[in-house]
């Protein structure tokens, strides 16, 4: 064999200058002086292991054979794998993923608790110990809506509201996470509210109908170290549809005819606090998220007349402070952002995660920064393409977990990072919650 061609790799021997398969030029090897016997090699040179024509040469790089054929199959792995690697980064392209890792714990440790579906209204909790990487078993409880941190995340309690059914919602909380522990129910409630970081529940129970506008309304609050407050038992003409607590007191949304208002309840001189407004949510700290009545009430009554269910109050949000002036809109590149629900608030309340959309445009979790007073809010980010069911949890660093489509993620730094959990563990499918240690009494 006496030439090669570089194109379709045919080799022989021929004394043409042209590939007779091709028609391509033809390589052929420069004669070479035979080495003379016990003449020592060069030291980087391995003959039975190079190409002919590089052991006259060793500083030339074997040429590489290449054909169409073979072109185009490296091609196709090539954006087969970039394909690949956008298919499992998921829905937000500006953050940067990296799937299939785990996260670096808090140096503080930390478990995330999350709850798996058992059937029959239940589900079974499971804590994934970061710092020891294992997932253990914990109770079995009502199908939880929500967990929360009872106290703080350094005492372990979790907080449980789950559907009792008709519409109305079951508190309870658990002072273990032993597989055989029981949560003990504190009350239900038309409407749910954990408050005070965690520390007290709001039950809200809207009466029936007496008339055109009037029923009662019982709100109570159970603190978890203090006996229960009757907080309001009236008779008002209209609605409660939200609930929440500062420093200050309480405060509900109350709907009526005209519209809606946010009034204070339970603490002297209180009244209307925001009017034409209803109340998202109140984070830990005491920073309200308000939108107009105009953005949740329903365009008309009810058209049989009946006692209709209760309106959860969402839309266009403004960040709010007590004797902080007036509102301020949470605008996502000029457009406000409309929030549904609010999952996570972070150590200090100082940011939250939440889902929600801007303008008419697909639902997604977004991260929105409270601020401090005096100083102007950052705008809302958004964090991941929302898919089924969705939560999310801060951990004591600052981090958080996110689970949406059946998937778990890592937020740190504005980075998106895929999780895994350990091999054998069960994948969560319900709520999520940190705490920094097992529950002390």
């Amino acid at each position: 064999m006496n030439a090669t061609c570089l194109r379709c790799d045919w080799r022989g021997d021929t004394a043409a200058a042209s590939c007779p398969e091709c028609g391509a030029p033809l390589y052929r090897p420069a004669p070479r002086d035979p080495v003379p016997r016990g003449a020592a090699q060069p030291p980087d040179t391995m003959p039975m292991e190079r190409a002919p024509w590089a052991r006259d040469a060793p500083e030339r790089a074997r040429p590489v054979p290449s054909s169409p054929r073979r072109i185009l199959l490296i091609a196709g792995a090539f954006f087969a794998m970039i394909g690949f690697l956008f298919w499992r980064g998921g829905g937000n392209p500006d953050a940067g993923r990296v799937a299939g890792s785990r996260p670096t714990p808090p140096e503080t440790g930390g478990r995330l608790i999350y709850a798996v579906p058992t059937g029959d209204s239940a589900a079974r909790l499971w804590r994934w110990d970061l710092r020891t990487d294992r997932v253990t078993r914990g109770p079995l409880i009502p199908s939880p809506l929500a967990l929360v941190n009872v106290r703080s995340s350094a005492h372990g309690w979790l907080g449980i509201t789950s559907d009792a059914g008709d519409g109305i919602r079951e508190a309870s909380v658990l002072d273990s996470l032993d597989a055989g522990a029981v949560p003990e129910s504190i009350g239900r409630g038309d409407i749910v509210t954990w408050t005070d970081r965690g520390t007290t529940v709001v039950l809200v129970e809207r009466g029936p109908l007496l008339d055109r506008c009037h029923r009662l309304v019982h709100v109570t609050a159970v603190s978890i170290d203090s006996p229960r407050e009757h907080v309001l038992r009236d008779t008002i003409c209209g609605d409660v549809a939200s609930v929440g607590r500062t420093s200050l007191g309480y405060f509900l949304t109350i709907l009526r005819d005209h519209g809606a208002d946010v009034v204070g309840v339970g603490y002297r001189d209180a009244g209307t606090l925001l009017r034409g407004h209803g109340m998202i949510d109140v984070s830990p700290a005491g920073h309200m998220l308000v939108t107009p009545a105009s953005e949740f009430l329903p365009q008309g009554p009810p058209s049989n007349g009946s006692d209709p269910p209760t309106i959860r109050v969402s839309g266009a949000a403004f960040a709010f402070r007590l004797f902080g002036g007036r509102p301020v809109d949470l605008q996502a590149g000029a457009v406000p952002l409309r929030i549904e629900r609010v999952l996570s608030y972070s150590d200090g309340s100082v940011r939250a995660l939440v889902i929600g959309r801007r303008g008419r445009g697909a639902v997604a979790l977004w991260e929105i920064a409270l601020g401090i007073a005096g100083l102007d809010l950052e705008p809302p980010r958004s964090v991941i393409d929302v898919d089924g069911f969705t939560d999310a949890a801060y951990a004591n660093d600052g981090t958080a977990f996110i689970l949406t489509g059946g998937r778990l993620w890592h937020l740190r730094d504005d980075r998106l990072t895929a999780v895994e959990l350990p091999g054998g563990a069960p994948a969560p499918a319900g709520p999520i919650a940190w705490i920094l240690q097992e529950p002390t009494t």
